[in-house]
Formats: structure tokens, sequence, C-alpha cells
């Protein structure tokens, strides 16, 4: 019995199941668009800047976040340490964002 608890334990480990921290910050790009539609997301801060606009994050879990855009609750997703998925009311699949390499990002410097 001792030998499973172990297992389940480390296992939850190995695969982040207890980590409590937030994913890095930064910039996130929908590829399927011409040029790529980019946003820039400050977990710690909360903070969601998407077209111009900053937004602030609600967090439902370490992972799950709520934001207004238009009148509606939009949903932001972290699917992956390199991907986040928006769902927005009313607009068809979610979008996927894919996390620009470091290298080639550009972190807005103020939120005003």
């Amino acid at each position: 019995m001792k030998f499973l608890i172990y297992v389940i334990i480390a296992f939850g480990l190995s695969c982040g199941l207890f980590h409590k921290g937030v994913p890095k910050k930064g910039e996130f790009c929908y590829l399927l668009s011409k040029p790529p539609e980019c946003i820039f997301v400050d977990f710690e801060e909360k903070t969601l800047l998407m077209e111009g606009q900053w937004f602030p994050l609600n967090p439902r879990t370490r992972l799950e976040f709520t934001f207004p855009l238009s009148g509606q609750e939009a949903e932001l997703f972290v699917t992956a340490e390199h991907r986040v998925d928006i769902k927005i009311p009313g607009q068809g699949p979610d979008k996927f964002y894919m996390r620009k390499k470091e290298r080639f990002s550009q972190f807005p410097k103020s939120k005003e």
C-alpha cells in the first residue's frame, strides 16, 4: 500500500500536478492567420494585451482565466507550457496561440 502511495506522489511531482507556480509571461501568436496575430500574456500580473488593448485576467484556476471582451466573458486556457487557447463566445472554434521564442519576442514596457 505504501508503495502505491509513493508511486502516485512521484507521478504527481513528475508531471507538475503539485506545482503551484504560474506560467512565464510571454508573447503568443496565432499562426493560422497571415500575418500571425500575436497577444502578450503576463500571468503574474494577470493581464492580457490583445489587439492593442489591455484586459484584466480573472483566474478561475491556476491555468484557466476569463476576461471581458466586447461585453462578453471570453476564456483563456493554458493548455501547455508553450500554448494558450482563447475561446470567444459566438466566434466558432477556439484559437490556439503558440509561444514566440524569447529571442524574437518584444515584451511591452508599460500597460498604459
